[in-house]
This record gives structure tokens, sequence and C-alpha cells, in this order.
């Protein structure tokens, strides 16, 4: 049940990103990294997770696996959770919260909207009740 779970969050998360342009890439046994999305100006390398619970512990081996991928890749290193009963958060692993062996991640932890991520975050334009900000 938890491997369809994740591989059903990563597929979710693939079209998410595919109707903002990325091309995305789901890696077949999740060796390196769970997804890679580019859209020729940014590239992604996605670790996704999906958890019930209202935290998650991420073996440390598994962000510096991410990491190293990402940094002979070239491309930006995340962590997707989808919390089943909040929805999705992005995290960058430099700021994730250490508990020994693992990363701590919670859905009040730093982390980033979607829209945050691929750099599509309306901006206000500085006119209250805008309503195109």
């Amino acid at each position: 049940m938890r491997y369809r779970r994740g591989a059903s969050a990563e597929r979710e998360l693939a079209r998410m990103l595919e109707r903002h342009g990325y091309a995305v890439l789901r890696s077949a046994g999740s060796h390196r990294v769970d997804l890679v999305a580019g859209n020729g100006r940014e590239y992604l390398c996605i670790e996704v997770k999906s958890t019930r619970g209202s935290r998650l512990y991420l073996p440390k081996e598994d962000v510096e696996r991410l990491l190293s991928f990402a940094n002979r890749f070239g491309g930006k290193p995340v962590i997707a959770v989808k919390f089943v009963n909040v929805g999705w958060r992005f995290f960058r692993p430099e700021f994730l919260g250490s508990s020994g062996k693992n990363y701590r991640v919670e859905p009040s932890s730093s982390f980033l909207t979607l829209e945050e991520l691929i750099g599509r975050q309306r901006t206000l334009t500085g006119v209250v009740g805008d309503e195109k900000a």
C-alpha cells in the first residue's frame, strides 16, 4: 500500500508540473531521485514522499543522495511531501530540521508552495484591494 501511495503521489506531482510547462521524467526504482523536471531554464531533482501522519522523518542518506544527484545534474534539489490531510509542501533540503539520523518534516516547517517553487507566485502590485494582485 505504501508503494502505491508513493507512486500515486509521484504521478500526481508530475501532472501538476506538466500543466506548468515542465517536462517530467519518473525514475524507475527511484535509485537517486523520484522525478526530474525541467522547462529549459530550470531543472528540479525531486524526492517525493506521501504520508497520512503529521510529520515525516527522512533518512539523512536519502537527502544526501538527492543533493549529490542534483549537484552532478545541475538541478535544484527539492523534497516534495504530500501530507494527505493538508496537501503538498515543497522543501529545500538546506532548511530541514535535523533529528538525529533523520530530518524531520512537518506541514508547518518552512516550505514553498508549488507556485513559489516554480517561480510563478504572483506579487502584490502595491494597490490594496486590487483583485489582480
